[in-house]
């Protein structure tokens, strides 16, 4: 777990904002190994399996939505302090870092699509609808199969790709999908893909892409649910939005903490690590606004203003006696609203500090809406029928 800590006099002050190291290490590298894997079995073995008709399964070019660095990145994005530096005030990377390694996670989720169409597309070429193998890792047997137009959920794709662990029939993967325009969406269940590392039964991926939507030229939503939060700060779910318009790319995303205690140990119940943001792909540069809303909240009426970063900070210090307004204003000097990124990462944060790149239309984000905290807190995914 990555821990960030305040060092504010002598106390010692510990603020969770991690995102699960088995998430990141472990999981989204046995999912595209397993794909890898499949693929190169498929090749030399397919001769085995069942042919299919000769109808062509058109395969997608592109199955996410990129994130520019400024906003998205695991170098660093998970790090912190681990001993508190003494200076006396929060840093404005120790606060954002991790959300760029929150977004750069649901990336990584996405991609995870990409790799389970190219095995849609040598199963294609070869004309082949189903075929199984053996996991590498966990030994037990998989198969993957083709179908032509199938309705689930009560709407109809041209495409569908299922891969299940045949010993008990449980599926691991759905991924539903039509062409013209793309859209499609893709659910994963990491531990009956590849019973090996730790994973949890109960997580579930979900990964849904449109070349048109919510107005949107393409958008995505990444939602992982059912993530083991057994520590302080440990996630289990989070919801990420990606909508591009040309150059401009804007981005929702929340992540629930069950178990969060930044300093207040009476405060119970969870917190959301609720952000809006906007990233341009040409200058790679961002603006972020984010809140830390308690789990539970069933609105987003008026959201970033009472559970913003400083806000909740600042209750949190004065928990701990401190409530000299000036100390405090010190400490958190960095933890203003909207926060803002180039390349580089954490530039600044605060309306009165907004680079001079950074126009006006462009850091406003009053027309993006946050996920609804609660809806993310009671988050469940499967798939669908």
């Amino acid at each position: 777990m990555n821990e960030l800590f305040l060092s504010i006099g002598t106390k010692e002050c510990i603020y969770f904002v991690s995102i699960t190291d088995f998430l990141i290490e472990k999981n989204m590298k046995a999912i595209k190994a397993i794909f890898l894997l499949s693929s190169l079995i498929f090749l030399s073995n397919c001769g085995s399996d069942d042919s299919v008709n000769t109808d062509s399964i058109i395969i997608p070019n592109s199955f996410t939505v990129d994130v520019p660095s400024s906003i998205s990145s695991n170098t660093g994005a998970l790090s912190g302090r681990t001993n508190g530096d003494g200076d006396g005030f929060i840093e404005g990377d120790e606060i954002y870092e991790s959300l760029r390694g929150f977004i750069y996670v649901a990336e990584e989720s996405a991609e995870i699509v990409e790799f389970v169409l190219d095995v849609a597309e040598e199963l294609e070429k070869a004309e082949v609808t189903s075929f199984t193998f053996t996991g590498e890792e966990d030994g037990r047997e998989k198969r993957i199969s083709l179908a032509q137009n199938v309705t689930k959920g009560g709407a109809t794709f041209q495409f569908e790709m299922t891969v299940f662990d045949t010993e008990n029939e449980d599926q691991a993967l759905q991924l539903v999908w039509s062409a013209n325009p793309i859209e499609g969406i893709a659910i994963i269940n990491p531990y009956h893909l590849e019973r090996t590392g730790g994973a949890n039964p109960e997580t579930f991926i979900r990964i849904s892409y449109s070349e048109n939507l919510f107005g949107y030229q393409e958008g995505m939503q990444v939602q992982i649910a059912g993530l083991e939060a057994e520590e302080n700060g440990d996630i289990d779910n989070m919801a990420l939005f990606v909508g591009r318009n040309g150059e401009e790319v804007d981005v929702i995303g929340n992540s629930n903490h069950p178990n969060l205690v930044i300093v207040d140990e009476g405060f119970i119940g969870g917190r959301a690590y609720a952000f809006v943001g906007r990233a341009n792909e040409t200058t790679n540069i961002a603006v972020v606004d984010l809140a830390l809303p308690p789990s539970s909240a069933s609105s987003t009426t008026d959201l970033f203003e009472d559970y913003s970063v400083f806000s909740v900070l600042e209750e949190e210090i004065e928990s701990a006696g401190i409530v000299d307004q000036t100390t405090i204003d010190a400490i958190l000097v960095e933890a203003q609203s909207p926060a803002y990124f180039d390349a580089t990462g954490f530039v600044t944060s605060g309306e009165a500090n907004k680079p001079l790149d950074f126009s006006a239309i462009f850091v406003d984000l009053t027309g993006l809406t946050p996920f609804v905290p609660s809806e993310v807190q009671n988050l469940k995914i499967s798939f669908v029928q």
